[in-house]
């Protein structure tokens, strides 16, 4: 069986929703914008760096949606996905998940941006599977600030990959292809790597990934031009 997992931000789109998210819902619900960025900046350059707490980056996304009654951020979100996220898609993106679609693969989206806001990205997509941090609701749907599960990043996100291959009971021999940008993805790489067939797909690498890429002769994808992480 052949499956193909794709990392979201900046393998398939050019932003990080990750990062323009919180700055959207600030924006909508009128936060002190300058204290709130400095904030989000902090997150990104520590991702960078490699440096940040996964269970602390994740928690200030689900407690930033618990800060909101849901309908409103329905709206958001909905606003979110028009005015960045569709403005963004590039048709490049779209043949690499293309390409695995004709091969019969398996498609699952990778993400370390939660759930409530990648899910209409994957099906932008036509990507049917997502693993990705899961923000806790109460029976009534509004979110607790909590998250369930695993977070989504490094060998957390690895553990989500592996959860959803125990969903597929299949008893043929997995054939992994994983698609990142990031070095933070090696995990998720080395996996896909050593499996039978399997490939790591460096898309648009950060400098880190491409020299690990390069060294141990992984595909390299510039996608959207090679000075993009620069």
């Amino acid at each position: 069986m052949k499956l193909a997992v794709f990392d979201l931000d900046d393998t398939l789109l050019p932003v990080d929703t990750g990062n323009r998210w919180p700055r959207w819902v600030a924006k909508c619900a009128g936060l002190d914008r300058k204290a709130f960025d400095a904030k989000v900046d902090a997150f990104a350059e520590a991702y960078r760096a490699g440096t940040f707490s996964p269970e602390e980056l994740v928690r200030f996304h689900t407690e930033l949606l618990a800060r909101f009654p849901r309908k409103e951020l329905d709206l958001w979100r909905a606003s979110f996905i028009e005015s960045v996220v569709k403005p963004a898609l590039r048709p490049e993106a779209a043949a690499l998940v293309e390409k695995e679609r004709a091969a019969g693969a398996v498609l699952l989206l990778a993400t370390g941006t939660n759930r409530y806001v990648t899910e209409p990205i994957a099906r932008l997509f036509g990507i049917p599977n997502l693993a990705a941090v899961t923000p806790e609701e109460t029976p009534e749907g509004e979110f607790t600030g909590n998250f369930t599960g695993s977070h989504s990043y490094g060998e957390g996100k690895l553990s989500l990959v592996k959860d959803f291959v125990r969903t597929l009971k299949t008893t043929e021999p997995l054939s992994v292809t994983a698609y990142s940008d990031s070095i933070n993805d090696l995990p998720l790489l080395n996996y896909a790597a050593g499996t039978a067939e399997g490939a790591a797909v460096a898309v648009n690498p950060d400098p880190k990934l491409r020299r690990e890429a390069e060294a141990r002769g992984w595909t390299v994808l510039d996608i959207f031009g090679e000075a993009h992480h620069v």
